[in-house]
């Protein structure tokens, strides 16, 4: 992605003294977000396995505080003020995790 902001026969370390350097000054607007902030977008390979590990952690998180919830709400023998504060925090969690 660099190469298209290069101009014929400067390499990477030209172009950064030519972005950063107050006395050489010489990159557009937009070669200087390039380098300040990256890509716009990142390649598929990389996409992928992030979306992959969101998804596993959105459904474990959904699962398990349900799980807790559901626990608690249905046993008698599970209402207790700790539980009920558990039961709070599962509730915080999950609505973090539909609305996040």
């Amino acid at each position: 992605m660099a190469e298209e902001f290069l101009r014929p026969n400067e390499t990477i370390d030209q172009f950064y003294i030519r972005c950063t350097n107050a006395s050489q000054f010489s990159c557009s607007e937009e070669e200087m977000l390039w380098w300040m902030m990256g890509p716009r977008r990142l390649p598929l390979s990389e996409i992928i396995p992030i979306s992959v590990v969101l998804v596993v952690l959105f459904a474990s998180g959904v699962a398990g505080n349900t799980a807790v919830c559901v626990v608690i709400a249905r046993h008698p023998a599970m209402r207790t003020a700790t539980n009920y504060y558990l039961f709070s925090l599962a509730i915080s969690d999950l609505l973090l995790l539909l609305f996040g």
